[in-house]
């Protein structure tokens, strides 16, 4: 941002010595560039960081010099003079994309003499490097100098049946902009039209069709809010940037958008002539949410290490436009130039910069809070430490999905994917109900440069359309928190990983079922779900695991084999374990020992590990699957047998042979009462 010395000295008096104001400005976050003798003025360059669109402006940047050198700010009030008719008759304005342009504004100036702009105005736009054109866009460009609110100036009678449309671009539909290049315009981006075709890229550019000649006489002022997003998308896009685009890309302040229009429809008049109509043509309302910030006078000491007392802290805080909530002055509206102060830590940094950081002491120890994590923040650091304590690399994926990979279903959802118009990536535009096909993807692009053992985890959302009729009180789109990997191996060995998950998020063994499931993602007889069965909440599903079918292996390119697992971490907030106990290390050895179980083919992994965890309790340390085998000549049919390795450990003493021996004998007994086992033999 260039600014003009003398033109800042309209709004406030600035030293001087201009090394003394920049110097200032330096310690008060805008930094110096530059600074240049233009003519009889002095231009000076700052950085000003995507926080500060309000010093985008030469009143923003006086604003800040008021608040420094304590000193008066005079910002012009304007109030055009109105006559002739009321300015609805010339034109209508109407907001198809709400979502981009949430409010849009026109004043109609009639009989206007297009000329060259005086020299006070030519010598001030060259000072911040602007060329002049002519009297009427030169005022549009002041006042977005002066400001940081842009402006456009429409030639009326160019536009096709008086009519303002705010809509978004049409896929190929052609545009040309004042700089006479024709560019191709697609769905993200968002066009001012007329009754017929673009006049304008919303925020970025005007159009050649509508440019402001010396032949014009009746002009429309275009003061509007259009969202940061599609004006970046559009000035990257067409490698179109401009001061406009730069501006609506921070978010100017909501304020300006009718005092700019006012104001330039005064310039227009003291410097062109004509007659501006009666009232402002709108639609929309302006958007504008100040926040409400706490502040307790002492957290500015604490943190500082330096007192500042509550009546400066007050000083400070009106001097920079916030204003009290309430007597005790607790919180704080923000104003509208200033969406980047939310948290009471933004106010502390309001005041120590105005207050001067080289008050702040050096070696002085600053007390430091401990910062707690909410349940979904321990839940998702647990999980991360498990999958990379067992060698998984955190993948990151997209959130839209292209159409083949939105139907690999994971279960989560009846409903069908919601389609974004138009799509965020190009040939992508289904949000992802889970999160595995984008890391079979991942994977299959690791095979691809020849990293066969990728095993990849990500903890993100998923986005589920809620059914009808059910409760939308918290948005019509559930957004599910999962964590999900891929990696190489059985469904024993995933089974294994997303037991030591569940254990680490708060979830018992004995707490838990795996029961059958069939999807196109998982193998047949190979795959099940996790349900939760904790005393006194209802059965809850919280996960998918199993192996990768054939089809679906070769479907991405990935040999075998390959499980997949899926968990709604968003279920689990309740039963986080924030303190792991510490266990006190064995001191006698274990004894291991193996029984090979034969049970009908309907009794599940999970109703044995509970029947052997029964009659092993204070004994029994660990037990797994080691093989299942099926073989209907020898075991009969509709029969498997399980080998079935088990950890026996006493914490009084060795094991002895008859002591291991009865144990395994009590287990066995479990068994066959609850599941019908009997040993193979």
């Amino acid at each position: 941002m260039i600014i003009s010395i003398s033109w800042l000295a309209d709004y406030v008096q600035v030293p001087a010595a201009t090394d003394r104001l920049v110097e200032r400005l330096a310690m008060a976050g805008l930094n110096h560039e530059s600074t240049t003798q233009v003519g009889d003025d002095t231009a000076v360059e700052i950085e000003v960081t995507s926080n500060r669109a309000d010093c985008l402006g030469h009143v923003g940047v006086a604003r800040e010099a008021a608040v420094i050198f304590s000193r008066p700010l005079a910002v012009p009030d304007p109030r055009p003079l109105e006559a002739g008719q009321p300015a609805a008759a010339s034109v209508a304005v109407v907001i198809e994309s709400p979502e981009i342009c949430p409010f849009y504004s026109a004043r109609v100036i009639r009989g206007v003499r297009v000329g060259p702009s005086p020299g006070w105005l030519v010598d001030r736009l060259r000072t911040v490097g602007v060329g002049s054109v002519n009297n009427v866009v030169d005022v549009t460009n002041y006042v977005m100098l002066e400001c940081g609110q842009p402006l456009h100036a429409f030639d009326l009678a160019k536009l096709v049946g008086g009519r303002i449309v705010v809509r978004r671009a049409r896929s190929g539909e052609p545009f040309t902009a004042i700089n006479h290049k024709t560019y191709t315009l697609d769905e993200r981006m968002c066009v001012i039209a007329d009754a017929e075709r673009p006049v304008a890229l919303a925020g970025v550019m005007g159009g050649a069709d509508t440019e402001i000649t010396a032949a014009t006489t009746d002009v429309l002022i275009e003061s509007a809010q259009f969202a940061p997003l599609p004006v970046r998308a559009a000035a990257r896009g067409l490698v179109l940037a401009s001061g406009s685009s730069y501006r609506f890309e921070r978010g100017p302040d909501p304020a300006m958008v009718d005092w700019a229009s006012r104001r330039a429809a005064a310039l227009i008049l003291e410097l062109a002539g004509g007659v501006l109509e009666q009232g402002v043509v709108t639609a929309g309302i302006v958007a504008s949410s100040p926040a409400l910030v706490s502040l307790a006078p002492e957290r500015v000491t604490e943190v500082l290490g330096t007192e500042v007392s509550a009546g400066r802290q007050r000083e400070i805080l009106l001097a920079l436009g916030f204003q009290p909530e309430d007597e005790q002055a607790a919180r704080w509206r923000a104003p509208t130039w200033r969406r980047d102060c939310w948290r009471e830590i933004d106010l502390v940094e309001e005041i120590a910069r105005i207050e001067g950081y080289e008050r702040v002491p050096e070696n002085v120890a600053i007390a430091a809070r401990p910062v707690e994590l909410s349940p979904r923040e321990e839940s998702v650091r647990a999980a991360g430490e498990v999958l990379v304590g067992r060698g998984f690399c955190e993948a990151m994926t997209r959130s839209v999905v292209d159409e083949p990979l939105a139907a690999l279903a994971a279960g989560w959802s009846d409903a069908a994917p919601i389609v974004i118009a138009p799509p965020l990536v190009r040939g992508a535009d289904r949000l992802r109900q889970s999160l595995l096909p984008s890391l079979l993807e991942a994977r299959a692009g690791n095979v691809a440069v020849g990293v066969t053992d990728a095993d990849l985890f990500e903890i993100a959302r998923g986005y589920l359309p809620r059914a009808a009729g059910a409760d939308t009180s918290g948005g019509s789109v559930e957004e599910p928190l999962f964590v999900s990997f891929v990696c190489g191996g059985d469904y024993f060995h995933a089974k294994g990983i997303m037991a030591a998950l569940l254990e680490r998020l708060g979830v018992a063994a004995g707490e838990t079922t795996y029961a059958p499931l069939t999807l196109n993602l998982l193998a047949r007889g190979r795959g099940a779900e996790v349900v939760l069965e904790a005393e006194g909440e209802p059965a809850r599903r919280l996960g998918i695991v199993g192996e990768v079918p054939p089809a679906m292996l070769e479907r991405f390119s990935l040999p075998g084999p390959v499980v997949v697992a899926e968990l709604r971490l968003d279920l689990l907030e309740f039963a986080i374990v924030r303190e792991r106990p510490l266990v006190r290390p064995a001191e006698f050895p274990a004894v291991e020992r193996d029984i090979n179980l034969v049970v009908d083919e309907l009794v599940s992994w999970a109703d044995l590990e509970r029947a052997i965890q029964r009659a092993g309790a204070g004994l029994l340390e660990a037990c797994r699957v080691v093989e299942i085998w099926r073989d209907s000549d020898r075991l009969g049919a509709g029969r498997k047998s399980l080998l079935v390795a088990l950890t026996l450990r006493s914490s009084a003493g060795t094991l002895t042979g008859d002591e291991a021996a009865t144990a395994v004998a009590q287990i066995v007994a479990e068994c066959g009462r609850a599941c019908a086992a009997t040993l193979r033999g």
